[in-house]
């Protein structure tokens, strides 16, 4: 976050005001070094700069991404994936490894329980 303006929107009435209303001011913003290589220079949906390229990226993930019928499409995907996650958590918690050598198991992992 570092010495940039954020905003911070916390309930859903006021995210659908800043999105819809405030848009274009908000869609050009600052993009750092590692920000700029990893969205190969703000070609993505999120750090795309606001104009024909946002509005096109923003149209095909509305239509094709995010519809019911895809999202349902995808739903044993999202739903293995997230087993996947949880599994590998609860393995690390349970049979900890240490990545380093010097380093014991209670210092690199911590988990609650």
């Amino acid at each position: 976050m570092g010495l940039t303006l954020n905003v911070v929107v916390s309930s859903s009435e006021l995210a659908k005001e800043v999105l819809k209303e405030n848009d274009q001011q908000l869609g050009d913003r600052h993009r750092s070094r590692a920000v700029a290589k990893s969205s190969r220079d703000g070609q993505d949906l999120i750090w795309a700069d606001y104009g024909p390229h946002h509005a096109k990226v923003r149209m095909v993930c509305t239509l094709e991404l995010f519809s019911p019928k895809r999202i349902e499409a995808l739903w044993p995907i999202r739903e293995y994936e997230v087993m996947n996650m949880v599994e590998s958590l609860f393995n690390d918690c349970t049979h900890p490894h240490p990545p380093f050598p010097s380093v014991s198991n209670e210092a690199m992992i911590v988990c609650i329980k």
